[in-house]
């Protein structure tokens, strides 16, 4: 049912069309107009402006069912990371690739091109089919920011399925939920050649704070990790401040916010233990810190209709589908805590957001079965 040459022929187009993370204009008109001519109605919201992007806003397209029950919602992202400008891609016998100066972004216009042939496919043949609502976001590599800001009032829907994973053999299911993690320590500056005693080392008070934290693998669904540290710009000085970055996830919500009250215990008791007098004054260390939350854990029943489904559609074509954890986020976190339950599917590609990307052709068509399949399952 799916036409494989005209699907390759809309992937190739629609990767040379520019779209890095707020840089999407140009392509979200392309998306807009070929929706439009598929028969679908298209509403826009207002998320663009609000992030800076090019692009006025997500897109919102639905195609009206020829069977009754809620649509079906099919998503994927816009965006692209970078280097993603003047992409040129190379078909050889079994695969895509770049030209090897840029990505290929088939994160996620591949995810994109199978969206659209199925509606070709059910305009064409005109079988018996849901309504399905095509959910196109923005912004989503730099941290899910256009489903953050996704008008939800103008989605139907509750299933469907996200394309925006790699392997066709892997269906995600969970994902952590993820909280930011920054701390500026502000500690006491003394001449470190004369008194050093008299001042307190923020160096000393983030050891401190360290040496109490579990960090790294917490256990199996739980993981924290500091990337980033800044401060200091003599070493005659105690180093008075520090800034920290860091961040945690958990695929456990309750996991999730009892590691983030043990890391703000942790620094908590290192000030205390750096508190001192000195020539008659209490001195004590400033620690501030910011942990905004940002994005939920997603947690899928099996039993849900979007995995249920994929997973036979996944059998009937002889793949052997897993519905898996993984320690990523992805626009199907931030839906999930709005009631959309979207798992993940892949979409034939490997090594995204490297300039050695690729998109293997027969598991690229073999996923577009899989949807189609799935989609036409549904009874909503």
């Amino acid at each position: 049912m799916i036409n494989q040459q005209r699907l390759l022929d809309t992937f190739l187009a629609l990767v040379q069309i520019d779209s890095e993370s707020y840089q999407e204009g140009n392509f979200h008109a392309e998306m807009v107009s070929r929706l439009k001519k598929l028969g679908c109605s298209v509403f826009v919201d207002k998320a663009g402006k609000k992030m800076g992007s090019t692009a006025p806003g997500n897109i919102v397209a639905s195609l009206k069912g020829s069977v009754p029950g809620k649509p079906f919602i099919l998503s994927a992202h816009m965006d692209t990371v970078s280097p993603g400008k003047a992409i040129k891609p190379c078909v050889k016998k079994d695969r895509v690739t770049s030209d090897g100066t840029t990505i290929l972004g088939a994160d996620d216009k591949a995810g994109i091109a199978i969206i659209l042939e199925i509606l070709h496919v059910l305009k064409e043949q005109k079988m018996p089919h849901p309504g399905v609502e095509v959910v196109l976001t923005l912004c989503e590599e730099m941290g899910m920011h256009g489903a953050k800001n996704l008008d939800y009032s103008k989605i139907k829907g509750k299933d469907g399925l996200i394309l925006d994973n790699e392997s066709i053999e892997d269906l995600l299911v969970r994902g952590p939920g993820k909280y930011n993690f920054n701390v500026k320590i502000e500690g006491v500056s003394a001449h470190a050649g004369v008194c050093p005693e008299k001042g307190i080392s923020a160096l000393d008070v983030l050891t401190k704070a360290m040496s109490l934290m579990k960090h790294g693998r917490v256990d199996a669904e739980t993981v924290c990790n500091f990337g980033v540290i800044s401060g200091g710009r003599i070493t005659n000085a105690v180093l008075s401040e520090l800034s920290l970055q860091g961040e945690v996830r958990s695929l456990n919500a309750k996991k999730l916010e009892k590691q983030l009250k043990h890391m703000k215990d942790c620094f908590a008791k290192a000030a205390k233990a750096f508190t001192k007098k000195v020539d008659g004054k209490i001195i004590k260390p400033k620690i501030t810190i910011d942990a905004p939350k940002s994005y939920a854990a997603q947690n899928l029943p099996k039993s849900c209709p979007g995995v249920k489904l994929a997973l036979a559609a996944a059998r009937k074509h002889g793949v052997a589908l897993k519905a898996i954890a993984c320690g990523g986020g992805c626009d199907a976190n931030v839906m999930f805590e709005k009631g959309l339950l979207l798992p993940n599917i892949g979409v034939g590609v490997e090594k995204c957001h490297s300039t050695e990307e690729y998109l293997i052709l027969k598991d690229f068509y073999k996923a577009a079965d899989i949807v189609l399949d799935t989609l036409l399952s549904y009874h909503g």
